[in-house]
């Protein structure tokens, strides 16, 4: 048998794995090493864009959109792909402001808030001077 078959056998066996429900916390709790680190790497890279593009926001408007709703708004209008609304593990993302600066914030793997999983990326008022 070739390399790509037994690839594909076990590409097949996996999605078999996945689709039953007794057998599927086992494999996600298996994989769970080397799958959470690309997904930490994937909100991270999203939390940058967002910040990055809040920073020219912030600068062409003088203002954050922080107001009830303002933000999810924002996003809605700036990002035309709905993976951009929510982390990697399908969690909504968070502004908060303080002062000249703001973070986008994930609640990472917990899906809760304030916890020690949370991501989040900084960003300044006005852009980086």
């Amino acid at each position: 048998m070739t390399k790509g078959k037994v690839f594909l056998l076990l590409l097949v066996a996996l999605g078999v794995g996945l689709y039953v429900e007794d057998s599927r916390a086992a494999i996600l709790n298996f994989v769970s090493p080397v799958v959470q680190p690309a997904l930490n790497w994937m909100t991270n890279q999203e939390l940058k864009q967002i910040v990055a593009d809040l920073e020219v926001h912030s600068t062409s408007r003088g203002e954050l959109p922080l107001g009830r709703g303002e933000f999810e708004s924002w996003m809605q209008s700036r990002y035309r792909d709905d993976r951009y609304f929510t982390d990697a593990w399908g969690n909504p993302y968070r502004l908060q402001s303080q002062g000249n600066t703001f973070r986008v914030i994930s609640a990472g793997t917990d899906g809760e808030f304030g916890t020690d999983d949370d991501l989040y990326v900084e960003g300044v008022r006005g852009g980086r001077r």
